[in-house]
């Protein structure tokens, strides 16, 4: 195979033989291929749910150089032209190596910009996430984004002053970033974002009370993964929708009896789970007694079935006021919504957890 300089130059002067061509194209698939596995690698969920990732990735990688490999009307590749031609004028004796440069750098931005069209096009919802995560943190005073290794990364800044307009090094404020701790666990991520999300809120609201939280947790990472984040929304999203859905929205089946008997079993598989929390982080801590945990129980299985049965006229409020007769407004706002509201958010997540078993 000849050398890339002069395969190239082939290509863009129109005199290159069949051989010539698909030697160029097997190149810059190799480099997008590499590319593709390394943010695989990295932890960016690229390929689908097929069994072979790497014949898929094969695939896609051919997709995301093909365009440059399109034609105008006389049959050039007007935009290999455009892009290595004023290289090759500048230059006389380029080298093979400031090709080969060159050309990594083409097929790698390339790449990305195909990448994030599938991914419009095979998850509008999460590019429409993605797409306000990132308006918030330009928008925002107390948010800032960087990048590393192929991956974007959210943090509060808390007045930390930066550069305005420079490229972020996160290595330079490492210690600010806690960078040595280890990542906030996803689940306690979604436990604390499903506390104050309201889907009226503005995405800049929430990312921004979250990455707080995120910076108060001071024995784990100051930082997110814009992919977290994008997923922690979602999350969020879809457990308000299913919470607002009327009982209009359900069809009955003739197997409506026997699904709801058995959905209706994981309310106890779900309330074990919750009655050790209680235990392990209220009354071990003295945070609640032991007569007031087990009406927060009861109250809490009442809540799950009120989620099976659709029941929109329930709220937590009523929950817990059928064992507290006399709890007013004013009482459970001060002294019982925090804790209750958090168990019965955990209980949901639970629930519904175990509810995946069955679709």
């Amino acid at each position: 195979m000849e050398n890339l300089k002069d395969l190239v130059y082939s290509l863009c002067s129109g005199a290159y033989s069949q051989s010539q061509l698909v030697d160029v194209v097997n190149i810059m698939q190799k480099i997008s291929l590499s590319y593709l596995k390394y943010q695989q690698v990295m932890g960016k969920r690229i390929s689908s749910e097929r069994n072979n990732t790497y014949i898929e990735l094969e695939d896609l990688s051919i997709d995301c150089i093909a365009e440059l490999f399109s034609r105008d009307s006389d049959g050039r590749f007007h935009q290999l032209q455009r892009y290595y031609l004023p290289r090759y004028e500048e230059n006389a004796d380029i080298s093979d190596e400031d090709v080969l440069m060159l050309t990594r750098r083409l097929v790698v931005r390339k790449t990305k910009q195909e990448l994030s069209r599938i991914f419009r096009e095979r998850d509008p919802e999460g590019a429409k996430i993605v797409r306000n995560i990132k308006v918030a943190v330009r928008s925002s005073e107390k948010l800032a984004m960087f990048s590393e290794m192929g991956r974007d990364y959210v943090f509060y800044k808390n007045g930390l002053e930066l550069e305005p307009g420079e490229p972020l090094d996160p290595h330079a404020i490492a210690d600010y970033l806690r960078r040595k701790n280890p990542p906030v666990p996803l689940d306690l991520l979604h436990t604390r974002f499903i506390e104050f999300y309201s889907p009226s809120d503005s995405v800049s609201g929430s990312i921004r009370r979250l990455m707080k939280t995120v910076h108060e947790l001071k024995k784990h990472q100051n930082f997110l993964a814009l992919d977290a984040l994008t997923k922690l929304v979602r999350e969020a999203k879809f457990d308000t929708a299913r919470e607002n859905l009327k009982p209009d929205d359900y069809s009955p089946t003739p197997l409506d009896e026997l699904e709801t008997r058995e959905i209706e079993s994981y309310i106890d598989v779900t309330m074990t789970v919750v009655r050790e929390k209680i235990k392990t982080q209220y009354l071990q801590a003295n945070k609640l007694d032991p007569e007031r945990a087990i009406i927060y129980e009861k109250a809490l299985r009442d809540v799950l079935f009120d989620l099976v049965q659709k029941n929109i006229n329930s709220s937590y409020f009523k929950n817990l006021k059928y064992y507290i007769p006399r709890l007013t407004q004013k009482e459970y706002r001060c002294n019982e919504r925090s804790i209750f509201e958090y168990l019965a958010k955990v209980a949901k997540r639970e629930f519904r957890g175990h509810l995946k078993s069955l679709l």
